[in-house]
């Protein structure tokens, strides 16, 4: 808890930084406003809610075995279509079927139909006779609740008094409608009423020995869908016409609930589990109470609500700022969830689980908005350092040509992204001898980029100790080798170079050969050996190569990017490419010259990033 507070505290004082405590604290303040809103009105949850409730009684009823004693006895478009008369049937039609299924001997015939009116008087007699003879019939009254301006009105459907006085005794059947339509709730009793639902008349009539567990009932429970083995069975009443082979003794000892099953009679009902007649629902809320399945829909209890917000809101910080998951977030989401709803239908218990999905991705939304702010903001800040490294490591680099007797030497180099990783120099010792040299760290970045500036640093204590030309890469080395423990080497060529007769000698630490251009357009390599600077901390140089600089001749160093670069290089000799393209280079002065070699390198035509650091460092002696 200690640490999910620390870095929601650092995360709140970064964005503070970044746009300032005032409106942060507006923002968390509509936040947590929001989130207690959805607590304290269970209403603006209620749809998800649904969704949820009917989500996980879809799946569970999959594997509920509904009681044995129940069965369906339907009236269905079959059956409506062989008898000869249209629904609703004459009484005598109906004292024939309830005739037919008492032969079957079952426990008790629960009647879903209503008979509101007197029909004729041989049809009300034979109904009333079959009912009394029967014995074990039990009537339903629809209830109806409706809201008006006035107030509440309760309505009572019951059958006529002829019928009920007939019948062993008349419950109630009031299936609560939600907002959405759906049935998902059934009146248990009610003190308005004084009365017993049909549900709770079945059970304390055919079922005595379940008596105690009927005692202490809610006045309203959720129906409880049992599907599994093909849940309750529905049979045909034209098959108990019929006599169908096995009916009666699978009717026999069972509860039977005879209603209309026919897509005509429009008693069908929405519910979680989609469409279903009003005799299949009759059934199903005696199987809830039957088989014990009385669950409890607590999703507006407060207490309940904000225990959820809460664990919503809290494994969203330890998820996304403790564990950083973001990928896996709405995955690690979905299986709590799961295991919540599977526990949660195992105890037939309906707990608010809204609040906590909702609080989850609000918190994850602002949180993840949050963390994305702060890198953008930071990767602005790292692009503005890089931008300030990159400005002060242009300053490391010579800016201006240098000249003396007749001999003239400028650079240009262009970096692949903000930090480069070549470093070219020269200097003029004892305003005579000509120091030049180009270098190339291995990777690229702020690894390059410092081996670069440790390069500097030892050629300018270098220059300043009037070094040899041995000497200076022997320092650069021993530095290079100490300051980077061989993470990071770098190519090198080194030139020494007397103005006054026009000698050189050449190092080569492990670079590309540089380009002798004569004054005729001749184009040769000079080659020379070497190792890597920083591999090992004694560097045994190798003797240079020696020679004069020759009027109307330049020297053209340059780092590998360039040659690597060349289109088709991966195919032919890069060199030779290289090779042809400098022979093409218009005799430019030096300056623009080098800038030329550079910017107009036949892989920007790609239009591709540039893959690599293009340096290049001329020597020239004039004519």
């Amino acid at each position: 808890m200690m640490l999910i507070f620390s870095k929601t505290s650092k995360l709140l004082q970064r964005m503070a930084e970044i746009f300032g405590r005032r409106l942060i604290a507006l923002t968390t303040g509509a936040l947590v406003i929001l989130l207690l809103l959805i607590t304290v009105l269970p209403g603006s949850s209620l749809s998800l809610e649904n969704w949820f409730y009917d989500l996980k009684h879809l799946v569970a009823s999959r594997f509920r075995k509904p009681h044995a004693s129940l069965v369906v006895a339907g009236i269905d478009m079959q059956t409506l279509e062989t008898a000869k008369n249209r629904w609703p049937w004459p009484r005598e039609k109906v004292a024939e079927v309830i005739d037919r299924l008492a032969t079957c001997r079952p426990r008790a015939i629960i009647l879903d139909i209503l008979f509101q009116n007197e029909d004729t008087e041989a049809g009300d007699a034979a109904l009333m006779r079959a009912i009394r003879q029967a014995g074990n019939i039990l009537l339903v009254a629809v209830m109806e609740e409706k809201s008006t301006p006035q107030g509440v009105s309760l309505k009572r459907f019951s059958s006529h008094q002829k019928v009920v006085g007939a019948a062993l005794a008349e419950g109630f059947v009031w299936g609560i409608l939600d907002s959405d339509g759906r049935l998902r709730q059934f009146k248990l009793s009610d003190q308005r009423l004084m009365a017993s639902s049909c549900a709770v008349e079945v059970v304390t009539r055919f079922f005595p020995e379940l008596g105690d567990h009927i005692k202490h009932l809610p006045e309203s429970a959720p129906v409880v869908f049992a599907r599994a083995n093909g849940g309750i069975p529905v049979i045909s009443v034209l098959d108990i016409l019929q006599n169908k082979p096995g009916i009666s003794e699978f009717i026999r000892d069972r509860v039977v609930i005879l209603g209309v099953t026919a897509q005509a009679a429009h008693d069908y009902h929405n519910t979680p589990l989609g469409i279903v007649a009003g005799a299949e629902i009759l059934a199903s809320s005696f199987d809830t109470l039957l088989s014990g399945r009385i669950g409890k829909n607590l999703h507006r209890n407060l207490p309940l609500r904000i225990l959820s917000m809460f664990a919503g809101v809290l494994i969203s910080l330890q998820l996304i700022l403790v564990w950083k998951v973001v990928f896996l977030f709405p995955l690690i989401i979905a299986v709590l969830l799961a295991l919540m709803l599977a526990t949660t239908e195992f105890w037939l218990l309906h707990l608010p689980l809204a609040p906590f999905l909702m609080a989850t991705f609000l918190v994850a939304a602002m949180l993840f908005a949050g963390r994305y702010l702060d890198h953008l903001f930071a990767l602005q800040d790292m692009r503005h350092e890089a931008q300030n490294a990159k400005e002060v490591q242009e300053r490391l680099l010579p800016r201006n040509q240098l000249s003396c007797r007749g001999y003239s030497v400028c650079g240009v180099s262009r970096s692949a992204n903000e930090l480069c990783g070549d470093y070219f120099d020269y200097y003029l010792i004892d305003e005579r001898y000509m120091l030049v040299f180009i270098g190339d760290a291995t990777g690229h970045g702020i690894s390059a980029a410092l081996a670069m500036s440790v390069a500097k640093s030892a050629m300018l204590a270098a220059v300043h100790l009037k070094y040899s030309s041995v000497q200076i890469i022997e320092l650069i080395n021993r530095v290079l080798f100490q300051a980077m423990q061989q993470k990071v080497l770098m190519t090198a060529a080194l030139m020494w170079l007397d103005t006054e007769t026009g000698e050189f000698s050449y190092h080569n630490c492990g670079h590309p050969y540089p380009y002798l251009l004569s004054a005729d357009g001749k184009i040769s390599q000079i080659s020379s050996a070497g190792t890597f600077l920083g591999r090992k901390p004694d560097l045994k140089v190798k003797a240079p190569f020696a020679s004069v600089l020759k009027p109307g001749e330049r020297l053209v160093f340059y780092t590998d990017g360039i040659v690597e670069s060349f289109p088709g290089s991966t195919d032919k000799d890069g060199f030779e490419l290289f090779k042809t393209y400098l022979s093409e280079r218009p005799k430019e002065n030096l300056h623009e010259f080098c800038n030329e070699i550079v910017v107009s390198h036949p892989f920007f035509a790609s239009g591709l990033p540039q893959p690599d650091d293009f340096t290049v460092v001329t020597i020239e002696r004039g004519v």
